[in-house]
């Protein structure tokens, strides 16, 4: 069997691993021990390229009696190759919640699972607009809020400047806060949005 290796990063190979899947008993069946196969290996190695018999490790892949699989693929997952673990265990890279989620107790607003750090003023804006959902909300009306975070009432041009660092924030989903020309704004019920509430 030949094999070659070809690598595009600076790594070289440095060895290799043989996993053998052989209980000690179907070697007693046949007249040997692990052991004795595994100094056999050793010296047929040594036989191949003189003196590299010293450098040969040899590990005993223990597994509990009643375990499922084929012996190979014990070995391999007990010893830990990468591959068989990887298989056993596939990971899942772990996905953020996609769309937008909007926790009105903690007043906060995370978009595909990250917190968009919204100021007051963005999410009492949004919150109000919530509240009022399917209805459009004049922008009369949305100054009257700025009591809950402590604030003069603006003017009609600062909660445009408001929606818009709003929306710059939701990147994605502006589309949620919707604009009523000449009117204000509106927010209707929307499939990518969670509102979080007790």
């Amino acid at each position: 069997m030949s094999v070659k290796l070809e690598n595009q990063t600076s790594n070289e190979v440095k060895g290799f691993a043989l996993y053998v899947g052989l209980t000690e008993q179907e070697a007693i069946n046949n007249g040997v021990t692990l052991a004795q196969i595994a100094i056999a290996l050793k010296q047929t190695l040594d036989d191949l390229v003189p003196g590299s018999g010293s450098q040969t490790y040899a590990a005993v892949a223990l597994a509990p009696k009643d375990s499922v699989g084929k012996n190979l693929e014990i070995v391999r997952l007990a010893l830990a190759e990468p591959k068989a673990v990887k298989a056993r265990n596939p990971k899942t890279e772990p996905r953020a919640a996609k769309g937008i989620v909007v926790d009105i107790n903690r007043k906060r607003l995370f978009v595909d699972g990250n917190n968009a750090n919204l100021t007051c003023k963005e999410f009492e804006l949004l919150s109000f607009l919530i509240e009022n959902q399917g209805r459009t909300v004049s922008r009369d009306e949305i100054a009257c809020i700025s009591e809950r975070c402590g604030e003069s009432t603006p003017n009609a041009r600062t909660i445009d400047v408001h929606v818009g660092r709003l929306r710059s924030k939701i990147a994605g989903y502006e589309d949620i806060v919707r604009t009523a020309r000449g009117i204000g704004y509106r927010f209707d019920a929307h499939p990518d949005v969670l509102i979080e509430q007790l």
